[in-house]
């Protein structure tokens, strides 16, 4: 099921997308910690590896044909991205993990380990 979401044919990419964001700003704007924590758990890792990993990781695996670049691209947009939802440079920095999900991904080409992981690191995160 999780590929056909990730299919060219799947329409609605944007509100997966606009949910991710939305979910970023609602973080940004200091939420209650149990919607925060919602949100880092399951939200996020479920709409973020299916519009990164399954979405762009996937299609510039398929244009590109190689694994180490199309991982380093998709961890380079993700970390963007991040930086301009949370106005914070040092968001940079989940460039590193996404770089891991993405490894992962390129090895499985499978989300659901992807989300697993992803949802790992958010929990230390929230926990440090």
């Amino acid at each position: 099921m999780m590929r056909a979401l990730a299919s060219p044919a799947f329409g609605p990419r944007a509100l997966v997308l606009a949910a991710t964001l939305a979910g970023g700003m609602l973080l940004a704007g200091g939420a209650p910690f149990t919607l925060r924590t919602a949100v880092l758990l399951v939200l996020a890792p479920l709409t973020e590896e299916l519009v990164f990993r399954a979405g762009l990781q996937e299609g510039l695996l398929r244009r590109l044909r190689t694994p180490w670049i199309a991982n380093a691209l998709t961890a380079l947009v993700f970390a963007s991205l991040h930086v301009l939802v949370r106005g914070d440079a040092m968001a940079m920095a989940v460039a590193v993990p996404a770089l891991l999900i993405g490894a992962l991904y390129q090895r499985t080409r499978s989300l659901w380990p992807c989300i697993a992981l992803h949802a790992a690191m958010n929990a230390l995160w929230l926990a440090a």
